[in-house]
Protein backbone atom coordinates (compact mmCIF):
# COMPACT_ATOMS: atom_id res chain seq x y z
CA UNK A 1 0.00 0.00 0.00
CA UNK A 2 1.31 3.42 -0.92
CA UNK A 3 1.86 6.02 1.79
CA UNK A 4 -0.93 8.61 2.13
CA UNK A 5 1.45 11.44 1.25
CA UNK A 6 3.49 11.34 -1.92
CA UNK A 7 6.74 13.23 -2.42
CA UNK A 8 6.05 15.20 -5.63
CA UNK A 9 8.77 15.40 -8.24
CA UNK A 10 7.66 18.91 -9.26
CA UNK A 11 6.66 21.71 -6.85
CA UNK A 12 2.98 22.16 -6.05
CA UNK A 13 0.99 25.15 -4.81
CA UNK A 14 2.35 24.39 -1.34
CA UNK A 15 5.69 25.85 -2.51
CA UNK A 16 4.24 29.30 -3.13
CA UNK A 17 4.62 31.98 -0.48
CA UNK A 18 1.68 34.03 0.76
CA UNK A 19 3.12 37.46 1.51
CA UNK A 20 1.78 39.76 4.16
CA UNK A 21 -0.34 42.63 2.89
CA UNK A 22 2.51 45.07 3.52
CA UNK A 23 4.83 43.05 1.26
CA UNK A 24 2.33 42.06 -1.43
CA UNK A 25 2.80 45.02 -3.74
CA UNK A 26 6.57 44.84 -3.47
CA UNK A 27 6.63 41.11 -4.32
CA UNK A 28 4.21 41.64 -7.19
CA UNK A 29 6.74 43.88 -8.89
CA UNK A 30 9.82 42.12 -7.50
CA UNK A 31 9.79 39.15 -9.88
CA UNK A 32 9.90 41.50 -12.85
CA UNK A 33 13.41 42.49 -11.75
CA UNK A 34 14.72 38.90 -12.00
CA UNK A 35 16.44 37.46 -15.04
CA UNK A 36 15.08 36.44 -17.50
CA UNK A 37 11.88 38.37 -16.75
CA UNK A 38 13.69 41.72 -16.58
CA UNK A 39 14.83 41.51 -20.19
CA UNK A 40 13.46 44.19 -22.45
CA UNK A 41 13.44 41.60 -25.21
CA UNK A 42 11.72 38.91 -23.14
CA UNK A 43 8.39 37.33 -23.90
CA UNK A 44 5.97 34.98 -22.18
CA UNK A 45 4.59 32.01 -24.08
CA UNK A 46 2.67 28.85 -23.31
CA UNK A 47 5.74 26.62 -22.95
CA UNK A 48 9.44 26.37 -23.74
CA UNK A 49 8.91 24.87 -27.19
CA UNK A 50 6.56 27.74 -28.08
CA UNK A 51 9.16 30.20 -26.81
CA UNK A 52 11.75 28.57 -29.07
CA UNK A 53 9.55 28.58 -32.15
CA UNK A 54 8.62 32.25 -31.91
CA UNK A 55 12.13 33.32 -30.91
CA UNK A 56 13.79 31.81 -33.97
CA UNK A 57 12.64 34.47 -36.49
CA UNK A 58 14.56 37.09 -34.49
CA UNK A 59 17.83 35.31 -35.30
CA UNK A 60 17.30 35.93 -39.04
CA UNK A 61 18.89 32.61 -39.96
CA UNK A 62 18.94 31.64 -43.65
CA UNK A 63 15.83 29.71 -44.60
CA UNK A 64 16.45 25.97 -44.57
CA UNK A 65 19.89 26.34 -42.96
CA UNK A 66 21.40 23.78 -40.59
CA UNK A 67 21.46 23.97 -36.78
CA UNK A 68 23.99 21.95 -34.78
CA UNK A 69 22.17 20.08 -32.00
CA UNK A 70 23.38 17.73 -29.20
CA UNK A 71 23.01 13.96 -29.31
CA UNK A 72 21.31 13.96 -25.87
CA UNK A 73 17.95 15.72 -26.06
CA UNK A 74 14.25 15.34 -25.32
CA UNK A 75 13.06 15.47 -28.92
CA UNK A 76 10.30 18.08 -28.95
CA UNK A 77 12.85 20.88 -29.16
CA UNK A 78 14.16 19.26 -32.35
CA UNK A 79 10.62 18.88 -33.69
CA UNK A 80 10.27 22.62 -33.08
CA UNK A 81 13.38 23.41 -35.12
CA UNK A 82 12.16 21.15 -37.92
CA UNK A 83 8.71 22.75 -37.85
CA UNK A 84 10.38 26.14 -38.21
CA UNK A 85 11.99 24.95 -41.44
CA UNK A 86 15.57 24.21 -40.35
CA UNK A 87 17.74 21.12 -40.83
CA UNK A 88 19.50 19.32 -38.00
CA UNK A 89 23.05 18.05 -37.63
CA UNK A 90 24.09 16.33 -34.42
CA UNK A 91 27.29 16.77 -32.43
CA UNK A 92 28.87 14.64 -29.70
CA UNK A 93 28.91 15.24 -25.97
CA UNK A 94 31.59 14.03 -23.58
CA UNK A 95 30.94 11.69 -20.66
CA UNK A 96 29.68 14.52 -18.45
CA UNK A 97 27.32 15.81 -21.18
CA UNK A 98 29.55 18.78 -22.04
CA UNK A 99 29.89 19.92 -25.65
CA UNK A 100 32.63 18.27 -27.70
CA UNK A 101 33.74 21.36 -29.63
CA UNK A 102 36.23 19.47 -31.77
CA UNK A 103 33.45 17.22 -32.99
CA UNK A 104 31.14 20.19 -33.53
CA UNK A 105 33.82 21.91 -35.60
CA UNK A 106 34.23 18.83 -37.80
CA UNK A 107 30.54 19.03 -38.64
CA UNK A 108 30.62 22.62 -39.90
CA UNK A 109 29.96 23.59 -43.48
CA UNK A 110 28.49 26.60 -45.27
CA UNK A 111 24.91 25.56 -44.42
CA UNK A 112 25.37 25.68 -40.64
CA UNK A 113 23.91 28.85 -39.10
CA UNK A 114 23.53 28.17 -35.35
CA UNK A 115 24.69 26.12 -32.38
CA UNK A 116 22.01 24.73 -30.06
CA UNK A 117 23.18 24.23 -26.46
CA UNK A 118 21.23 22.45 -23.71
CA UNK A 119 22.01 23.14 -20.04
CA UNK A 120 21.17 19.79 -18.45
CA UNK A 121 19.41 19.57 -15.04
CA UNK A 122 20.34 23.20 -14.29
CA UNK A 123 24.10 22.59 -14.70
CA UNK A 124 25.87 25.04 -17.04
CA UNK A 125 27.58 24.18 -20.27
CA UNK A 126 30.95 25.93 -20.93
CA UNK A 127 29.18 28.95 -22.34
CA UNK A 128 32.26 31.15 -22.81
CA UNK A 129 33.74 28.47 -25.08
CA UNK A 130 30.40 28.12 -26.88
CA UNK A 131 30.21 31.87 -27.43
CA UNK A 132 33.78 31.93 -28.72
CA UNK A 133 33.04 28.99 -31.03
CA UNK A 134 30.01 30.77 -32.48
CA UNK A 135 31.84 34.05 -33.01
CA UNK A 136 34.77 32.28 -34.67
CA UNK A 137 32.47 30.55 -37.17
CA UNK A 138 29.77 33.20 -37.64
CA UNK A 139 27.03 31.22 -35.88
CA UNK A 140 24.11 32.24 -33.71
CA UNK A 141 23.99 30.74 -30.20
CA UNK A 142 20.72 29.23 -28.92
CA UNK A 143 20.58 28.40 -25.19
CA UNK A 144 18.03 25.84 -24.06
CA UNK A 145 17.41 26.68 -20.40
CA UNK A 146 14.19 24.68 -20.09
CA UNK A 147 15.73 22.83 -17.12
CA UNK A 148 17.79 25.74 -15.81
CA UNK A 149 15.70 28.67 -14.59
CA UNK A 150 17.57 30.81 -12.00
CA UNK A 151 20.94 29.06 -12.60
CA UNK A 152 24.16 31.06 -12.89
CA UNK A 153 27.61 30.41 -14.25
CA UNK A 154 30.62 30.46 -11.95
CA UNK A 155 31.26 34.12 -12.85
CA UNK A 156 27.76 35.08 -11.69
CA UNK A 157 26.19 35.55 -15.12
CA UNK A 158 22.82 33.93 -15.76
CA UNK A 159 22.29 30.87 -17.90
CA UNK A 160 20.51 32.23 -20.95
CA UNK A 161 22.17 35.65 -20.88
CA UNK A 162 24.90 34.77 -23.38
CA UNK A 163 22.85 33.36 -26.24
CA UNK A 164 21.31 35.18 -29.18
CA UNK A 165 18.15 33.33 -28.15
CA UNK A 166 17.39 31.63 -24.82
CA UNK A 167 14.27 29.70 -23.89
CA UNK A 168 12.89 28.70 -20.48
CA UNK A 169 10.15 26.31 -19.32
CA UNK A 170 9.16 28.30 -16.24
CA UNK A 171 6.50 25.85 -15.05
CA UNK A 172 9.10 23.09 -14.57
CA UNK A 173 10.82 25.05 -11.79
CA UNK A 174 7.85 26.95 -10.34
CA UNK A 175 4.35 25.84 -9.36
CA UNK A 176 2.57 27.15 -12.45
CA UNK A 177 0.04 25.36 -14.69
CA UNK A 178 2.07 26.32 -17.77
CA UNK A 179 4.46 29.04 -18.90
CA UNK A 180 7.47 29.49 -21.15
CA UNK A 181 9.72 32.49 -21.63
CA UNK A 182 12.17 33.58 -24.31
CA UNK A 183 14.95 36.17 -24.36
CA UNK A 184 16.50 37.52 -27.55
CA UNK A 185 19.35 39.92 -28.20
CA UNK A 186 17.22 42.05 -30.49
CA UNK A 187 13.57 43.01 -30.52
CA UNK A 188 11.19 40.10 -29.84
CA UNK A 189 9.10 38.95 -32.81
CA UNK A 190 5.86 40.77 -33.44
CA UNK A 191 3.79 37.57 -33.74
CA UNK A 192 0.68 37.88 -31.57
CA UNK A 193 -0.02 34.81 -29.46
CA UNK A 194 -3.58 33.88 -28.57
CA UNK A 195 -4.74 33.56 -25.01
CA UNK A 196 -4.96 29.99 -23.74
CA UNK A 197 -8.57 28.75 -23.56
CA UNK A 198 -9.84 29.29 -19.98
CA UNK A 199 -10.94 25.65 -19.75
CA UNK A 200 -7.40 24.47 -20.42
CA UNK A 201 -5.93 26.77 -17.77
CA UNK A 202 -8.60 25.64 -15.31
CA UNK A 203 -7.88 21.94 -15.92
CA UNK A 204 -4.12 22.41 -15.51
CA UNK A 205 -4.69 24.45 -12.36
CA UNK A 206 -6.93 21.73 -10.95
CA UNK A 207 -4.26 19.14 -11.79
CA UNK A 208 -1.75 21.19 -9.84
CA UNK A 209 -4.20 21.49 -6.96
CA UNK A 210 -4.67 17.73 -7.00
CA UNK A 211 -0.90 17.19 -6.78
CA UNK A 212 -0.86 19.66 -3.87
CA UNK A 213 -3.51 17.71 -1.97
CA UNK A 214 -1.76 14.41 -2.67
CA UNK A 215 1.50 15.75 -1.23
CA UNK A 216 -0.07 17.12 1.96
CA UNK A 217 -2.22 15.92 4.81
CA UNK A 218 -5.26 16.52 2.58
CA UNK A 219 -4.65 13.36 0.53
CA UNK A 220 -8.10 11.90 1.48
CA UNK A 221 -9.71 15.06 0.07
CA UNK A 222 -7.79 14.46 -3.16
CA UNK A 223 -9.14 10.92 -3.46
CA UNK A 224 -12.68 12.17 -2.93
CA UNK A 225 -12.18 14.97 -5.45
CA UNK A 226 -10.90 12.50 -8.05
CA UNK A 227 -14.02 10.37 -7.71
CA UNK A 228 -16.27 13.41 -8.04
CA UNK A 229 -14.29 14.70 -11.02
CA UNK A 230 -14.55 11.38 -12.84
CA UNK A 231 -18.28 11.26 -12.24
CA UNK A 232 -18.79 14.79 -13.55
CA UNK A 233 -16.62 14.06 -16.59
CA UNK A 234 -18.81 11.10 -17.51
CA UNK A 235 -21.97 13.11 -16.89
CA UNK A 236 -20.85 16.07 -19.01
CA UNK A 237 -19.05 13.88 -21.58
CA UNK A 238 -15.91 15.94 -21.00
CA UNK A 239 -13.06 15.01 -23.36
CA UNK A 240 -9.78 15.84 -21.64
CA UNK A 241 -7.78 15.24 -24.83
CA UNK A 242 -9.21 18.46 -26.27
CA UNK A 243 -7.49 20.75 -23.76
CA UNK A 244 -4.29 22.62 -24.48
CA UNK A 245 -1.70 21.02 -22.21
CA UNK A 246 1.95 21.80 -21.47
CA UNK A 247 4.68 19.22 -21.00
CA UNK A 248 5.04 15.79 -22.50
CA UNK A 249 7.40 14.43 -25.10
CA UNK A 250 4.90 14.38 -27.96
CA UNK A 251 4.96 17.09 -30.59
CA UNK A 252 1.70 19.06 -30.73
CA UNK A 253 1.72 21.87 -33.33
CA UNK A 254 -1.50 23.40 -31.98
CA UNK A 255 0.48 24.72 -28.98
CA UNK A 256 2.47 27.10 -31.15
CA UNK A 257 -0.21 29.77 -31.29
CA UNK A 258 -0.62 30.25 -27.55
CA UNK A 259 0.92 32.55 -24.98
CA UNK A 260 0.81 32.33 -21.19
CA UNK A 261 -2.46 33.07 -19.40
CA UNK A 262 -2.88 36.06 -17.10
CA UNK A 263 -3.37 33.61 -14.24
CA UNK A 264 0.20 32.37 -14.66
CA UNK A 265 1.62 35.88 -14.52
CA UNK A 266 -0.46 36.65 -11.42
CA UNK A 267 0.89 33.56 -9.66
CA UNK A 268 4.42 34.91 -10.05
CA UNK A 269 3.78 37.34 -7.18
CA UNK A 270 3.78 34.35 -4.82
CA UNK A 271 7.27 33.21 -5.86
CA UNK A 272 10.35 33.98 -3.78
CA UNK A 273 13.29 33.39 -6.13
CA UNK A 274 15.98 33.50 -3.46
CA UNK A 275 14.12 30.94 -1.39
CA UNK A 276 13.66 28.73 -4.46
CA UNK A 277 17.38 28.72 -5.23
CA UNK A 278 18.53 28.32 -1.63
CA UNK A 279 16.15 25.43 -0.89
CA UNK A 280 16.97 23.58 -4.11
CA UNK A 281 20.69 23.87 -3.47
CA UNK A 282 20.38 22.78 0.16
CA UNK A 283 18.19 19.81 -0.79
CA UNK A 284 20.56 18.75 -3.55
CA UNK A 285 23.57 18.83 -1.25
CA UNK A 286 21.71 16.97 1.52
CA UNK A 287 20.63 14.22 -0.87
CA UNK A 288 24.13 14.02 -2.37
CA UNK A 289 25.60 13.55 1.11
CA UNK A 290 23.21 10.66 1.76
CA UNK A 291 23.66 8.90 -1.60
CA UNK A 292 27.27 9.64 -2.53
CA UNK A 293 29.31 6.42 -2.37
CA UNK A 294 26.21 4.22 -2.36
CA UNK A 295 24.36 5.13 -5.55
CA UNK A 296 26.07 6.29 -8.77
CA UNK A 297 25.59 10.07 -8.94
CA UNK A 298 26.72 11.69 -12.23
CA UNK A 299 26.75 15.17 -10.64
CA UNK A 300 27.93 14.58 -7.05
CA UNK A 301 29.09 18.18 -6.55
CA UNK A 302 27.04 21.34 -6.94
CA UNK A 303 28.88 24.25 -8.58
CA UNK A 304 28.41 27.74 -7.21
CA UNK A 305 25.39 29.46 -8.73
CA UNK A 306 23.69 26.30 -10.01
CA UNK A 307 19.96 26.02 -9.32
CA UNK A 308 19.35 22.29 -9.94
CA UNK A 309 16.05 21.05 -11.30
CA UNK A 310 16.49 17.44 -10.15
CA UNK A 311 19.02 15.12 -8.55
CA UNK A 312 20.08 12.62 -11.25
CA UNK A 313 21.10 9.08 -10.28
CA UNK A 314 22.12 6.11 -12.43
CA UNK A 315 20.11 2.98 -11.69
CA UNK A 316 20.25 -0.55 -13.16
CA UNK A 317 16.61 -0.93 -14.27
CA UNK A 318 15.07 2.51 -14.59
CA UNK A 319 11.43 1.57 -15.15
CA UNK A 320 11.41 -0.97 -12.31
CA UNK A 321 13.32 1.39 -10.03
CA UNK A 322 10.85 4.20 -10.67
CA UNK A 323 7.88 1.93 -9.96
CA UNK A 324 9.46 0.72 -6.71
CA UNK A 325 10.07 4.30 -5.59
CA UNK A 326 6.46 5.18 -6.38
CA UNK A 327 5.32 2.29 -4.16
CA UNK A 328 7.26 3.98 -1.35
CA UNK A 329 5.57 7.31 -2.07
CA UNK A 330 8.47 8.99 -3.88
CA UNK A 331 7.86 10.37 -7.37
CA UNK A 332 10.66 10.57 -9.93
CA UNK A 333 11.13 11.52 -13.58
CA UNK A 334 12.18 9.30 -16.45
CA UNK A 335 13.51 11.97 -18.79
CA UNK A 336 14.40 11.46 -22.43
CA UNK A 337 14.35 7.68 -22.74
CA UNK A 338 14.48 7.70 -26.57
CA UNK A 339 16.49 9.71 -29.14
CA UNK A 340 14.90 11.71 -31.91
CA UNK A 341 14.38 9.60 -35.08
CA UNK A 342 16.76 11.86 -37.00
CA UNK A 343 19.70 11.27 -34.63
CA UNK A 344 22.39 9.03 -36.21
CA UNK A 345 22.55 5.62 -34.55
CA UNK A 346 26.23 5.90 -33.66
CA UNK A 347 25.74 9.18 -31.80
CA UNK A 348 22.56 7.92 -30.15
CA UNK A 349 24.44 4.85 -28.93
CA UNK A 350 27.10 6.99 -27.26
CA UNK A 351 24.55 8.52 -24.85
CA UNK A 352 22.26 5.49 -24.62
CA UNK A 353 23.51 4.76 -21.08
CA UNK A 354 22.02 8.09 -19.98
CA UNK A 355 18.67 7.19 -21.52
CA UNK A 356 18.66 3.68 -20.02
CA UNK A 357 19.90 4.45 -16.53
CA UNK A 358 19.42 8.13 -15.56
CA UNK A 359 16.52 8.73 -13.18
CA UNK A 360 15.74 12.17 -11.74
CA UNK A 361 14.83 12.61 -8.06
CA UNK A 362 12.94 15.54 -6.47
CA UNK A 363 14.90 18.25 -4.64
CA UNK A 364 12.61 21.25 -5.24
CA UNK A 365 11.80 24.17 -2.97
CA UNK A 366 8.70 22.60 -1.40
CA UNK A 367 10.69 19.83 0.29
CA UNK A 368 12.34 20.10 3.71
CA UNK A 369 15.25 18.17 5.17
CA UNK A 370 13.08 15.41 6.62
CA UNK A 371 11.45 14.80 3.24
CA UNK A 372 14.83 14.68 1.50
CA UNK A 373 15.92 12.08 4.06
CA UNK A 374 12.79 10.11 3.20
CA UNK A 375 13.74 10.25 -0.49
CA UNK A 376 17.27 9.07 0.32
CA UNK A 377 16.02 6.19 2.46
CA UNK A 378 13.66 5.06 -0.29
CA UNK A 379 16.36 5.25 -2.97
CA UNK A 380 18.86 3.29 -0.89
CA UNK A 381 16.25 0.64 -0.07
CA UNK A 382 15.26 0.14 -3.70
CA UNK A 383 18.86 0.18 -4.87
CA UNK A 384 19.84 -2.46 -2.33
CA UNK A 385 16.83 -4.62 -3.21
CA UNK A 386 17.64 -4.51 -6.92
CA UNK A 387 21.33 -5.11 -6.23
CA UNK A 388 20.56 -8.22 -4.21
CA UNK A 389 18.12 -9.45 -6.84
CA UNK A 390 20.61 -9.03 -9.67
CA UNK A 391 23.70 -10.18 -7.76
CA UNK A 392 22.19 -13.23 -6.05
CA UNK A 393 22.23 -14.39 -2.44
CA UNK A 394 25.99 -13.97 -2.02
CA UNK A 395 25.96 -10.21 -2.69
CA UNK A 396 27.58 -7.94 -0.12
CA UNK A 397 25.59 -5.66 2.11
CA UNK A 398 26.89 -2.27 1.04
CA UNK A 399 24.67 -0.63 -1.64
CA UNK A 400 27.67 0.99 -3.29
CA UNK A 401 29.53 -2.24 -3.87
CA UNK A 402 30.79 -3.10 -7.37
CA UNK A 403 27.73 -5.24 -8.02
CA UNK A 404 25.58 -2.13 -7.66
CA UNK A 405 27.70 0.08 -9.89
CA UNK A 406 29.56 -1.71 -12.67
CA UNK A 407 32.79 0.02 -13.65
CA UNK A 408 32.89 1.75 -17.03
CA UNK A 409 35.63 -0.52 -18.31
CA UNK A 410 38.33 0.30 -20.80
CA UNK A 411 35.93 1.69 -23.37
CA UNK A 412 34.10 3.94 -20.89
CA UNK A 413 30.36 4.30 -20.36
CA UNK A 414 29.48 3.69 -24.01
CA UNK A 415 29.38 0.03 -23.02
CA UNK A 416 26.36 0.71 -20.79
CA UNK A 417 27.95 1.21 -17.39
CA UNK A 418 25.88 2.97 -14.77
CA UNK A 419 28.46 5.65 -14.08
CA UNK A 420 28.55 8.28 -16.84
Amino acid sequence: MRPARAVPVYPTFASLVVPRVARRRRLDAHWRAWFPFNSGCGRWSFSGRVALYHGLPGLKLPAGSTILVPSYHQGVELDTLLAAGYRLRYYRLDESLSIDFRDAERRLDTTVSALYVIHYFGFPQPIAAAREFCEAHGLKLIEDCALSLFSRHGDGTWLGSHGDLALFSVYKTLALPHGGFSVTKGEPPATKLRSVPPASTLVQTMDLMQHTLRATRWAPVDRCAVRVSRGLSRLLRWNRSKIISSGGASWDPQLLGYGASRWVVRLMRFVDRDRVVARRRANFERLAARLRGYVPCPFPELPAGTCPLFFPVMVPDKARFQAALADLGVESVNLWDAPHPTCPTDLAAEVSHWRRHCLELPIHQELNGATIDRVATAVLAVFETQRRTSAGPDAGSRPGSPAAAPSPGRDGPRQGALRP
